[in-house]
């Protein structure tokens, strides 16, 4: 199921940064093509241990930087780092694997799906220091214009891991440059 999922995803992907090439040809609306964000929030980790003990469920504190790219209209491609504040051990094939700050980077493809509500996709990589874990992550988000470019967002994201699977909570600023 999971595999499916992840060559889904990939498949979107590449589809879409094909036809990205092709997207030069229209002019995207006049505006700020460029994004950068600064997002706070937290991950939810299922079933893991910390110091020794057994909790249902654990949640990271957590922040992250985003840097979105409008090449379409509706369509935008960039980048994300997450950076988690917990140490935390998980079940992993039978055995504990360790997990400390781990850092989640992706590269994500958005579509807006109505005017400020966005729905992102794409493959990436949690790295930390006891093992890498490839991630699929699936976001929404819905921008609160402030004005002069600024933006208030809250998002949540679903980060699909074959060993495990979290969720996340975050509010964000953002900037159009």
């Amino acid at each position: 199921m999971i595999k499916n999922i992840i060559l889904f995803g990939l498949t979107l992907c590449l589809t879409v940064a094909s036809y990205a090439q092709e997207a030069n040809k229209e002019e995207v609306e006049k505006g700020s093509r460029h994004k950068i964000a600064l997002v706070f929030g937290y991950t939810h980790i299922p079933a893991a241990f910390i110091d020794g003990h057994s909790r249902s469920s654990v949640y990271a504190p957590t922040i992250g930087l985003d840097y979105l790219y409008q090449f379409k209209e509706r369509w935008t491609i960039g980048a994300v780092i997450d950076l988690e504040f917990a140490n935390y051990t998980v079940d992993f094939n039978k055995e504990d694997l360790e997990r400390e700050r781990p850092v989640v980077t992706g590269i994500l493809v958005g579509y807006e799906l109505a005017p400020r509500w966005g729905f992102l996709l794409g493959p990436g990589v949690e790295f930390e220091k006891n093992k890498n874990l490839f991630i699929l992550r699936v976001s929404t988000e819905y921008e609160f214009e402030l004005g002069n470019d600024w933006g208030l967002f809250p998002a949540i994201n679903y980060d699909f891991k074959k060993e495990y699977s979290t969720w996340a909570i975050n509010l964000g600023i953002s900037k159009r440059l």
